[in-house]
């Protein structure tokens, strides 16, 4: 694969992961504002936490454009890459590292919004229901 392809995958990653802390962040006080029961921080940290959810969206959507637009082969390679695949070539590493980093973020905020779901809902959360 071409060294631009990778470049410009690890730009558009480094934005996910830009985005994905700001996610976190904001994630990580509403927790805190759940666990205090403070019902006005809760509204405003909700409503906040929307705008970084629709950039990580949006930024998603560019990654997948950018790979359907790259010859078949470079694409599938790239899709893989996206996905999390182990490094194949030393360029790939940088690529490989964000994607990793990036994925390990996605779960912390995964547990962080389970534990707020369960915590304002109890059993009738999104995480009990759809097991």
């Amino acid at each position: 694969m071409d060294g631009h392809i990778l470049e410009e995958m690890l730009l558009k990653a480094r934005r996910i992961y830009v985005k994905l802390t700001e996610f976190e962040d904001l994630t990580r006080q509403l927790a805190e504002a759940v666990d205090r029961r403070d019902e006005v921080s809760v509204q405003m940290l909700l409503n906040m936490r929307g705008e970084p959810a629709q950039q990580l969206w949006e930024s998603g959507q560019q990654m997948q454009q950018y790979i359907l637009a790259l010859p078949e082969d470079d694409a599938i390679r790239a899709k893989a890459l996206a996905e999390g695949a182990p490094q194949q070539a030393p360029e790939e590493a940088m690529l490989c590292a964000q994607v990793a980093q990036n994925q390990r973020l996605i779960a912390r905020c995964q547990e962080l919004d389970k534990h707020i779901s369960q915590r304002m809902c109890g059993e009738r959360s999104f995480y009990n229901k759809y097991r």
